[in-house]
């Protein structure tokens, strides 16, 4: 059993708890090491969605089984008040934090989608996108931020060589 107080069961995935299901959240690794190490294999862009749909669907079950089903307190979102209140409980951190890794699993996705669009070669992916899945796996928004505002900008231009190659 766990050392953290306060886990409830979640009704819609079997009565588990959140340190139960905790190892469930390592089924999106697989996709970060495609996306971080096979960018280019042929499967890559769809095996990388498996991970984030797969959390999509638990995300879905522990937001239902948090929020809607009857016990389950609706929380008040509306007021920073409320959202530390509803961070204050164990379980509910638990959905935020498959949220997060959904979302930070498909905006790493975006980014090895887009750089391959515009004709990054290994060593741009080694050098420049790798460090911003890095970011993008530990910080979120600051590795779509530095992809956008540098990668994209000033290592993988649109218009640059490639561009103009398959325009040709």
């Amino acid at each position: 059993m766990s050392s953290i107080e306060g886990l409830r069961p979640f009704p819609l995935l079997f009565g588990l708890n959140a340190a139960e299901l905790w190892p469930c959240v390592n089924l999106i690794l697989p996709s970060w090491l495609l996306l971080m190490f096979a960018p280019r294999y042929r499967h890559t862009a769809r095996l990388t969605l498996i991970g984030p749909v797969t959390a999509a669907a638990l995300y879905t079950l522990l937001v239902l089984s948090t929020f809607l089903v009857p016990s389950g307190g609706g929380g008040d979102w509306g007021s920073l008040e409320g959202i530390v209140e509803l961070f204050r409980d164990p379980s509910v951190v638990f959905v935020g934090w498959v949220h997060y890794l959904c979302y930070d699993c498909l905006v790493a996705r975006w980014i090895v989608l887009d750089s391959i669009g515009r004709g990054c070669s290994r060593a741009q992916h080694l050098l420049a996108v790798v460090p911003t899945l890095f970011l993008a796996l530990m910080f979120g928004p600051m590795g779509f931020l530095l992809y956008l505002t540098v990668v994209r900008t000033f290592v993988l231009p649109e218009g640059g060589t490639v561009a103009k190659a398959k325009a040709s």
